[in-house]
């Protein structure tokens, strides 16, 4: 039994280092971001919001689940949402851009726009499908934390197995391109979400951990 807890502790480090590839593809020059996933309209979509105060303010409050107005055919706005702020004027924002306007105001943009005073919280990774999923009135969005469902295989031969066995990613994302840099590395960070029963086949162990992204 210590050896099996000792290969679970060396396999959940090792899950760590499988993940932890690379940085998220900054949202502004030089900082890291945290990915996370919006849904709307039956949709999911992967999504990264700035390592800056706004940011994490607004990684603080996930899961959220907003009823959104629509404006000028290109946003989804809620007022109510306070964050820190770090205004700065945009000339071009990019469909996908999630910014906050004045203190309290998170807009969701599916359309180009510019020309105001916004302080910025993140962006989606694709906006393919987004128009359709918000509609063309008020959208439901949910926004919440990557939830990663790891399992760990144990062979008759003492090898052992890593891999990733859920997510609440889009249907294929892959975790790895988002460059996870804040997968919890110790064991005692991960919940034991099954038991420890040997398998069927191989005489193998199934351990089902499940971690948030932060």
């Amino acid at each position: 039994m210590t050896s099996r807890r000792r290969s679970a502790s060396a396999a959940c480090a090792a899950l760590c280092g499988v993940l932890a590839l690379a940085a998220v593809a900054p949202v502004t020059s030089g900082a890291a971001a945290t990915p996370i996933v919006v849904s709307a309209g039956g949709r999911r979509f992967a999504a990264v919001v700035e390592d800056s105060e706004t940011g994490r303010a607004f990684l603080a409050m996930l899961p959220l689940s907003l009823d959104m107005s629509e404006l000028n055919g290109n946003e989804k706005y809620r007022y109510g949402v306070s964050l820190p702020t770090a205004a700065q004027y945009c000339d071009t924002i990019a469909p996908g851009d999630l910014m906050l306007y004045g203190s309290n105001c998170l807009v969701l943009f599916y359309g180009a726009a510019g020309g105001y005073s916004y302080t910025r919280v993140g962006r989606l990774l694709s906006v393919d499908g987004l128009t359709d999923a918000l509609g063309s009135g008020t959208a439901s969005v949910t926004f919440e934390k990557v939830r990663l469902v790891a399992g760990i295989k144990f062979g008759a031969d003492g090898g052992v197995e890593v891999f990733v066995a859920e997510s609440n990613l889009p249907e294929g994302t892959s975790v790895a391109t988002l460059g996870v840099e804040r997968l919890p590395a110790a064991p005692a960070d991960w919940r034991d979400l099954s038991t420890s029963a040997p398998g069927e086949r191989e005489a193998c162990r199934f351990f089902r951990l499940q971690a948030t992204i932060d």
